[in-house]
């Protein structure tokens, strides 16, 4: 699985290949955060738009913190759901 997931995390890219456009960016970017230990949900680890999705978490659990940033939304999911299933 570490394999794939490196695989995936090739295609990430900086925070600074992007601008912010209106609430989202251009081009379009898909984050992935990980939310505070002590939330206790089973799914430490989160996506969605950037920077929408950031603030969303940030307003429900009180932070969250950007780990990986990708132009394809799939890149994204399939992070996040990796790296919750290796924390299980």
């Amino acid at each position: 699985m570490a394999t794939n997931l490196d695989q995936v995390l090739a295609r990430a890219i900086s925070p600074s290949q992007v601008r912010a456009d209106g609430p989202l960016t251009s081009p379009r970017s898909f984050g992935v955060y990980v939310l505070p230990a002590k939330h206790g949900s089973s799914r430490r680890y989160r996506f969605g738009n950037h920077p929408v999705r950031q603030r969303e978490l940030e307003a429900e659990f009180g932070q969250a913190h950007l780990l990986h940033l990708f132009r394809s939304r799939q890149d994204a999911v399939t992070v996040a759901a990796m790296l919750n299933d290796l924390k299980a």
